[in-house]
């Protein structure tokens, strides 16, 4: 089998659509056909374009070390970097790894091709039954990308490492192209308010009252003419 280049050369343009929900990424999952759900996965823990996981080939990956290999044939911007694959991944892998008599599947297979490792060139009707069934209108394939991306950074990847794995040259790219989530937004307050000092607390209600060692007014004496009368 030969690896075909399918990785599209035009400008990625940021989106902002993002799963509102886990809810949403799990119907998706759930919806999808067993082929769909795998290459859905793979998208969504890597954060590599759907043509550079369509292309990927046995060779490319190492189960033992936990890592796949983006060729820069195969990269948008002909640069080769290497990607972990996380556990949930790995297990997806160890199903895929065989054809259906059980026997491994030969370097030069596609991981995410048909049962027998043939290159699967498109998913597009798939996706489309796919989001249609579990109800997400808009969602687009690239989105996973900006989701995967998003989430690294969210989880407090620094963003040179997040660039990487994003395949990006540079870190304005990888800047203007993800996108804070409303958690991620959440989560930086969280952890201002965690690294807060002590003395910045709100006040409780036992502690609304008057300080002991805060001045009181002082009383002034009467009038004399108060007291005479």
């Amino acid at each position: 089998m030969e690896s075909v280049n399918a990785i599209s050369l035009d400008r990625e343009i940021p989106r902002h659509w993002r799963f509102s929900s886990e809810e949403d990424e799990q119907k998706l999952l759930d919806a999808a056909n067993p082929h769909l759900r795998a290459v859905v996965v793979a998208l969504l823990d890597t954060a590599a374009r759907l043509g550079e996981i369509l292309s990927l080939q046995w060779r490319e990956v190492n189960l033992d070390r936990r890592e796949l290999v983006i060729r820069a044939e195969k990269s948008k911007t002909r640069t080769e970097r290497i990607v972990p694959i996380s556990t949930r991944l790995l297990g997806l892998l160890e199903m895929r790894k065989s054809d259906p008599a059980g026997k491994p599947l030969p370097a030069d297979a596609f991981v995410f091709g048909d049962a027998l490792g043939r290159r699967m060139k498109s998913v597009r009707t798939a996706w489309e039954n796919a989001c249609e069934r579990a109800g997400l209108s808009g969602l687009q394939l690239r989105d996973l990308r900006h989701e995967a991306g998003s989430r690294f950074e969210e989880a407090g990847v620094p963003v040179t490492f997040v660039s990487k794995i994003l395949g990006h040259t540079n870190l304005t790219t990888t800047s203007r192209y993800l996108n804070i989530h409303r958690r991620g937004l959440h989560a930086a307050m969280e952890k201002l308010e965690q690294h807060r000092p002590a003395v910045a607390q709100p006040l409780h209600k036992e502690d609304e009252s008057t300080p002991a060692d805060v001045p009181q007014p002082i009383e002034q004496p009467a009038s004399k003419s108060s007291i005479i009368q």
